[in-house]
Order: structure tokens, then sequence, then C-alpha cells
């Protein structure tokens, strides 16, 4: 009998240091912080999400081999919208509902991005994206941040480099009617104008258009000084190699959906010349930040990383940042505000009172299936 209660008293006293062990590393420290992304995994825009989730694992791994954050391992439950709002919608609600996440990074595009940051408000769950452009995501909510510049900083910045710098005087816009580009094509229409420029042709086009003949005899009979294109990757692949073809030889002008490639791949000498705007992205630059970044992925792929690339990986470091304070929402938004010139790979960082910010942009060109820096 004596043994018997020797015996008990011995578990219960392991099961109170147990107890006091648990309710003590609880509340003071985690083995893992989950945060959630939506990316296009699948379907059409893939190709896309791949140098993006790339970027975003490898600073994963480098934040996690340097100690994780506050000794707690990262990770990211990365979920797949193909694309599409409706998934984006089942993504968020799986990430907020069944993996308890405080922070999601996504949406890549701005049509997922603007059925779920209306959620984020709502269920108050910081949503910070790496590429969302739209004007309209402005303002939508407290809990919405990104990473990547407005378009309305595409648009005035090529209204301003076609007009003051290139002098042209007359111009045809050909944008692909998606949310993030039509924004684009109607400021850049607006600032042109202001500019005391003519826009002789302003015509859009669906995603799914693969014979742009009739555009392009459009183009020709108005006889433009440069043609702005505006939209992703296989629409003006195809623009590009038909007005070839037809024999239309204008001076192109488009966004940094162009910078990939891929494209050279698709258009090959039909895309030399064309004219692009992109966020600073240097991969030659011998910032530290930019040096161990470059060393890091040459190491994991052999190869030199893209903008998308450096996007995934800025989107999770300043997610990081974010973290060290806490993994409440509200603390990891109240963090994001208070961030200032974060030195990323894409730029310094600063977020406005409406989440976004400003990067300065740069022009680039393709010269013997190369992109290099534009030089007038």
């Amino acid at each position: 009998m004596k043994h018997k209660i020797i015996s008990t008293i011995g578990v219960i006293a392991i099961f109170a240091i147990g107890i006091y062990i648990f309710f003590n590393n609880s509340g003071t420290k985690q083995e893992i912080i989950k945060i959630g992304a939506i990316l296009p995994l699948t379907g059409d825009m893939a190709s896309y999400s791949e140098p993006l989730k790339r970027g975003m694992d490898l600073a994963v791994e480098e934040i996690n081999i340097k100690g994780g954050i506050n000794g707690a391992k990262l990770r990211i439950i990365y979920e797949d919208d193909k694309g599409e709002a409706k998934n984006a919608v089942s993504a968020f609600r799986k990430l907020v509902d069944i993996d308890k996440v405080p922070m999601i990074i996504g949406g890549m595009f701005s049509a997922s991005t603007f059925a779920i940051a209306p959620l984020a408000e709502k269920e108050q769950k910081v949503l910070l994206s790496p590429t969302a452009s739209a004007i309209e995501l402005t303002g939508i909510g407290d809990y919405f941040f990104r990473i990547y510049p407005s378009d309305i900083y595409d648009g005035i910045f090529l209204a301003q480099f076609a007009y003051n710098e290139l002098q042209k005087r007359k111009i045809a816009v050909i944008y692909e009617q998606v949310a993030s580009v039509t924004a684009i094509a109607n400021k850049f229409k607006t600032d042109i104008e202001m500019l005391s420029g003519e826009i002789v042709l302003f015509d859009g086009y669906n995603s799914d258009v693969r014979d742009f003949s009739s555009i392009i005899k459009r183009v020709s009979n108005a006889n433009p000084d440069i043609i702005f294109i505006p939209g992703n990757l296989n629409p003006m692949a195809n623009l590009l190699i038909q007005a070839k073809q037809l024999g239309l030889n204008k001076q192109f002008l488009t966004i940094s959906t162009f910078y990939d490639n891929r494209i050279v791949e698709l258009a090959k000498e039909a895309t030399e010349g064309v004219l692009f705007s992109t966020p600073m992205f240097n991969p030659t630059s011998n910032t530290p930040e930019m040096t161990n970044f470059i060393a890091m992925y040459n190491n994991h792929y052999n190869t030199e990383p893209d903008i998308l690339v450096g996007y995934g990986y800025d989107v999770v470091k300043i997610a990081a940042v974010a973290l060290l304070s806490g993994t409440e929402p509200e603390i990891i938004k109240n963090s994001l505000y208070q961030i200032k010139d974060y030195p990323g790979v894409t730029g310094n960082t600063t977020f406005d009172n409406n989440g976004d910010v400003s990067k300065e942009l740069k022009m680039m060109t393709v010269k013997n299936g190369v992109f290099i820096p534009f030089a007038k």
C-alpha cells in the first residue's frame, strides 16, 4: 500500500512538473511560427509564382539557419489559388479557420487580392502582398500591405518617360483587359493627355485573344509615334510576333510583366528594342543584402535570380521583421507600419498609412536578346 502511495505521488509530481513546463514555455516561446501564403501554384499563372516561391523558400531557409524568429522556426503553409478569386477565398478560409495563421502572404495578382483583402480586414488578419499592384487596393483595409508599388506609379512614370524623355506626341495604347493592367493604361492615358500628348488609339483586348491582326491594322492606320502595350507575358508575346509579321515597325513600350526571359524565348527577335519599366532590382549591386542574396541563390539553383525571386525573398524577410515583435495580428500590423527604409534586394521599403510603398522605377530594354538598362 505504501509503495502504491509513493508511486501515485510520483506520478502526480511528474504531471505537475509537466503542466508547469508546458504553461511556462507556451506562454513565452513557440517552437514554430506558422504563416500562410496564397499563390497561383498551378494553372496559367503558375509560371509567375515559381520564381516568387523560390525566393520565399530561400528567405525561410536563411531565417531558420540564423536562429529563426526569437528562436522559433518560421514555416509557410502554401495554398493554391490558381490565379482565381474564388480559389483565393477558399484558401484564405482554410488558412484562417483551420491553420489559425495570424498573417498571410498574398495574393500575387490583384484579382485574388481584391477578393481576400476585405476578409483579412473583417477577420483582422494581416495580408502582405508581394506583387499586387492595382490602384484600387490603396486604402482597402488597415490590415493590408504590399511591397510592390501601386500601378499609379507605373502610369505616371511611363507617361512622363514617353512624353519628356522620348519626345513622343502621338501614342497608341493596346492593353490587356485585366484589373491591374487596365488601371495602368487608364492612368497613362490621363497623364499623356495632361502633358498635351495625343492618344491616337486606346484599345483593350481579352486575355484569351490569339489573333491580333485587326488590332494591329487599327494601330497601323492610326500611325502613332510609339505603342504602349501593357499586359501579361503570353498576350504580349503574341502581339509582338504578329506585329513583326505584319510589318508594324514601331517603338513598343510596356510594363514590368515583360521582365521575364521567357518572353524573349517566345517572341525572339520581335522583342528587340522593346522598352519597359521595372522597380529597381540590380543583381550587380554590391550592397551586403544583394551580395548575400545572389550568393545563396546561385548556390541553390546555379543561376541568376530575377526580380520575382527578389520580391519573394523580400516579402518573407519583411514579414519576419514584423514577427519579431510578436505573433498577434494587431502587433504584426503595427510593426509593419513602423518599418522604415528596410534595405531589401528590391529597394528600400517604408509603408505609408495605406500600407503602400513608394519605390524607384527604372527603364530597361532588349538588346540582342538580353535585358539591359535603357540609355538614351
